[in-house]
């Protein structure tokens, strides 16, 4: 029987996702609002900011480059680990664009205020453009074993609503039939749609329970729609891959000076 805090527990994440759907106020779930607004971007940001461990660092983006100055397509939120640089400057007020290096990323976040085919696509092409991350080799604790950094960060696309599931599936199914050279750490890891349905990129090692306690088993890099309590199974979902990357990253001896270098490189 479901113990009386996670009763609460869960009823406190219904009334989160209430916010994220816009059926309550922001400010009464998210005090001490700016004069940014009340937009998706904002929401969604600040339901990040108070769920995701402190080393998060999260905020309104632009860019992420690689070592090598490849850039990517324009992203609406990055989150990256504390001792990762962030380029924030024309960002001070909040509605400008940022920038950061993939090394130390933890995770993005499209934002969509009505997915349809068109709005997934160009949310798909975003992720694809994420720079690659370089090999740990020996810049990580040799105790410590990191076996899917070449799928960092997380990839998050989140809409208020949406077409229904099997559409969305469908045009995602399309989009990658059309691109088959986009490789599977290039593609989101969880495309949520408010009040509707979460769609995951199924991992090793994750399995559906039935009815009967058995497992059903799920086809690696595949996608799978849900559809019972998706709010909160997207949230949960979200904030532990955040914190396992949070985690994981403490384990990682990350090294900035090669800008240094590019920049002054004649």
């Amino acid at each position: 029987m479901k113990k009386p805090f996670y009763r609460r527990l869960e009823e406190y994440f219904e009334n989160v996702a209430k916010v994220l759907r816009g059926e309550a106020e922001v400010a009464s779930i998210f005090p001490n609002t700016t004069d940014i607004g009340f937009s998706r971007e904002y929401v969604y940001a600040r339901f990040l900011k108070m769920h995701a461990p402190s080393k998060c660092n999260i905020y309104f983006g632009g860019y992420l480059f690689g070592e090598d100055g490849e850039e990517s397509k324009q992203l609406d939120i990055i989150i990256s680990t504390d001792t990762a640089p962030k380029y924030n400057f024309y960002n001070s007020e909040g509605n400008g664009k940022s920038f950061g290096p993939v090394e130390g990323c933890l995770g993005i976040a499209s934002i969509k205020s009505n997915l349809d085919k068109e709005q997934l696509f160009d949310a798909l092409d975003g992720i694809s453009s994420i720079p690659k991350t370089l090999p740990l080799t020996n810049r990580i604790n040799p105790l410590v074993r990191i076996s899917d950094y070449d799928d960092w960060p997380y990839k998050i696309i989140y809409a208020s609503s949406g077409l229904s599931g099997q559409t969305i599936f469908n045009h995602l199914n399309e989009y990658y039939n059309l691109n088959k050279n986009i490789p599977i750490n290039r593609r989101p890891d969880i495309i949520h749609v408010a009040g509707k349905y979460v769609i995951f990129r199924i991992k090793k090692g994750f399995n559906v329970t039935n009815p009967d306690g058995s497992n059903f088993p799920l086809e690696e890099g595949k996608f799978h729609i849900f559809e019972t309590k998706p709010d909160i199974q997207a949230m949960l979902w979200t904030i532990e891959e955040l914190q396992n990357k949070a985690s994981a990253s403490t384990h990682i001896l990350f090294k900035y000076n090669s800008i240094i270098e590019n920049i002054f490189n004649k």
